[in-house]
This record gives structure tokens, sequence and C-alpha cells, in this order.
């Protein structure tokens, strides 16, 4: 029997933008209404104070912890609720998530403060933009979406080593990176003009925010394209 031969890259784009266009409207303009709460709701100026407080004093415990949390904790209980999660090794994979997530949010809160040192913490047009074009199309591309999508695939692979090499195929870093990295644009790049448009104190908090979210699409998009991808039973 002829295998159906895959879509190409071109059209792989246009399906992820199809299938992701919603949910990632309704995350920005939620990112959109933070941001506006603390510039335009003089209410909440004490709430914000508090959150960027707590960052500051628990520095980068706060981004482990709160990482942790946001893209590991709460989606694997969501993903159980909806009943997308195999029993077999959840637990691990639980595990193994909060492991990875936890190094990545102190990763990117260095990250944030780098970028703060080199470019200024201001948030007008030109600071903005280049912080989001350093971000996504320097780092991106190179080290935290690869680094992500591997550690994601280690992790579906029971954090087998031997595994994951092996699967680190040519469809690997042609068709399945080039999609995420396409998802990861059109969810970070309006979300982070939010993130580096507060200050320094704050922009860690919008973004555990908007990448649980992320987590959630790219989770429920790569386990329906396994799926997919699985023979039929005959």
């Amino acid at each position: 029997m002829s295998s159906i031969p895959s879509p190409g890259i071109l059209a792989t784009i246009a399906a992820v933008f199809r299938q992701n266009r919603v949910p990632c409207l309704v995350l920005n303009l939620f990112a959109v209404a933070l941001v506006a709460s603390y510039y335009q709701v003089p209410s909440l100026a004490g709430f914000w104070e508090l959150v960027g407080d707590f960052k500051t004093r628990w520095s980068f415990v706060f981004s482990c912890v709160s990482t942790m949390f946001a893209a590991a904790v709460m989606p694997f209980f969501i993903l159980m609720a909806m009943g997308t999660l195999p029993s077999e090794g959840r637990w691990q994979r639980l595990a193994l998530l909060m492991l990875f997530w936890g190094y990545r949010g102190m990763e990117i809160d260095l990250f944030y403060r780098f970028q703060g040192w080199l470019f200024g913490q201001g948030n007008d047009a030109r600071t903005l933009l280049i912080k989001v074009v350093v971000d996504q199309f320097v780092l991106s591309p190179l080290w935290f979406v690869p680094t992500y999508v591997i550690a994601l695939r280690w992790v579906d692979l029971g954090g087998s080593w031997s595994h994951l090499r092996a699967s680190l195929d040519r469809e690997f870093w042609t068709r399945t990176c080039p999609m995420v990295l396409i998802t990861n644009w059109i969810i970070w790049i309006p979300a982070l003009a939010c993130v580096y448009s507060l200050p320094a104190a704050l922009q860690f908090p919008l973004f555990t925010i908007v990448m649980c979210f992320f987590i959630l699409v790219v989770t429920v998009m790569t386990r329906r394209k396994n799926e997919a991808d699985k023979p039929a039973k005959m």
C-alpha cells in the first residue's frame, strides 16, 4: 500500500496558521488587556506593584517555579483532565517537564535581563523592535525553539537519549521545527511587544501567563499530528 505524501512546508505553515489564528488572537488580546490595565487602570497599580516586588524579591526562584507551574504543571493537569495523556509514564512525564521548564524559566529570565542591560529598559518603539527582533529572529530559531522541540520529544520518549537521537531525522529539522517556529512567531511576536513594554520586574510574570497558553496550543497541535500519523488499524 502506497503511503500518502506529506504536504509541503508552505502548506504545513498555512495549516498551522489556520489552526492557531483564533487562540493566538485571543491570547494576544489578553496580553494587551493586561498591559493596558497596568498603564490605564490606577486602581490596579497596587496589585502590579506587589507582583513586581514579589518577582524582584524571589528573583530566579520566581522564574524557575512560576515557569515550572505555568508551562509544566498546569498544562499537564489540564491535558490529563481532557483525557489526552496516556496513563503509562504520565508522572515521569511531569517530572521531566518540570525539570526542563524550571531550567528554561531561569534561562529566559536571564535573557530578559541581558536584553535590558544591552538595549535599556525603555518602552519606546525602537527599543521594543530591537528586543523583539533579537528574541524572535536570532535566539528563537537558533536556540529557544529547537531546544524546546527536542526537549518535548525527549519527554515523549520517556527520557531516552538513544531514541531521541534516532528521532532527530530530516523531517524533524525541515518540518517539525519550522512548524513550531511559525507557531512561535504567530504568538510571541505581538506578545513580546507587550512583555517588553512593561517594567523589568513585570516582564517575566506576563511571560509566564502567555507561556502557559502557548504550551497548551503546541502540545495539543503536536499530539493531533502524532495521532494523525499513526497507521489506521485494519
